[in-house]
Parts: C-alpha cells; sequence; structure tokens
C-alpha cells in the first residue's frame, strides 16, 4: 500500500505492480473514507500532501 503525491504516483504503481504482479486499485484520498486508518499526512516518497492511495 502507497499514499502518495500526484507527482510520486507513477512511481507507486511501477513499485507495486514489481512486487505483487499485478496492477493496483487506486483511490482520491479526498472521496474515500476508512474508520480504522488515518491518512497519512506526507506522500511516501516525499514531503508533499498525499493524493492517492495505491492499493
Amino acid at each position: 500500500m502507497y499514499v502518495v503525491c500526484a507527482e510520486h504516483l507513477d512511481r507507486a504503481i511501477d513499485e507495486f505492480v514489481e512486487v505483487y504482479e499485478s496492477p493496483p486499485d487506486l483511490y482520491i484520498l479526498d472521496e474515500v473514507s476508512f474508520t480504522d486508518w488515518i491518512t497519512p499526512s506526507t506522500c511516501d516518497f516525499c514531503d508533499r500532501a498525499p493524493h492517492y492511495l495505491v492499493v
């Protein structure tokens, strides 16, 4: 699972496919919510605010 900004979306997808050998599901963080999960405040690859969840 990756939480990333727009700049790092391609990198997260590439890493996901390399590890899991299947395409990920993509979610826009502003459009989803989870009861037992708090969105991290920064991208997994930089200090920017995340916009996408890659799972």
